[in-house]
């Protein structure tokens, strides 16, 4: 009678053929989980422009005026002097209804867990104020472009773009006003 070996291990196809299912399920799996991750991101980045901007308009809507940067939009009262530098009167300051945003705003934060970006107050245009973010690829400012005007043109729509040297991308988020209002 012949006796059964027990196995003490797995043959080599058996080794070869599990790494083979688990690489063909990684090659699935990994650009999908990324694909997502940055998605979440340029949501994340969007999200902050929307958030940015409707805070810039409840300021303007309570002052009269632009903040001179977007740290007046948390924790400090209303700015003695406008965006354009005019001397704000008494009751507009005392018109502050502030803080306009949940969080404080710093020269630089990270957005999304991600990058370290700079958020800063600009004028682009003399019909416009814009909230620029620097600090992203140029790849993720394209599809930010995309979701936000449905289109992808760095220098048309409520988002403009420009790379820089280093491979960031530099974002606008345009918010129009009147000619000349601060």
């Amino acid at each position: 009678m012949l006796r059964r070996r027990r196995r003490l291990g797995f043959t080599l196809p058996e080794v070869l053929t599990s790494l083979a299912l688990i690489g063909v399920l990684a090659s699935v799996v990994v650009p999908t989980v990324r694909g997502r991750m940055e998605d979440g991101y340029e949501d994340a980045v969007i999200q902050e422009f929307q958030s940015l901007s409707s805070a810039l308009t409840a300021y303007r809507q309570d002052v009269g005026h632009y903040p001179p940067s977007l740290d007046y939009l948390s924790a400090l009262p209303a700015s003695p002097r406008d965006f354009c530098g005019h001397t704000l009167g008494a009751n507009d300051i005392a018109k502050w209804n502030g803080p306009y945003t949940s969080r404080t705003i710093t020269a630089t934060y990270t957005i999304g867990q991600r990058d370290a970006v700079q958020i800063v107050l600009q004028r682009p245009v003399s019909t416009a104020i814009g909230v620029q973010i620097s600090g992203a690829d140029t790849s993720t400012a394209r599809n930010v472009d995309y979701k936000i005007d449905g289109i992808n043109s760095a220098t048309v729509g409520t988002l403009r773009y420009a790379s820089s040297s280093n491979g960031t991308a530099v974002m606008t988020y345009i918010l129009p006003t009147r000619a000349g209002t601060c």
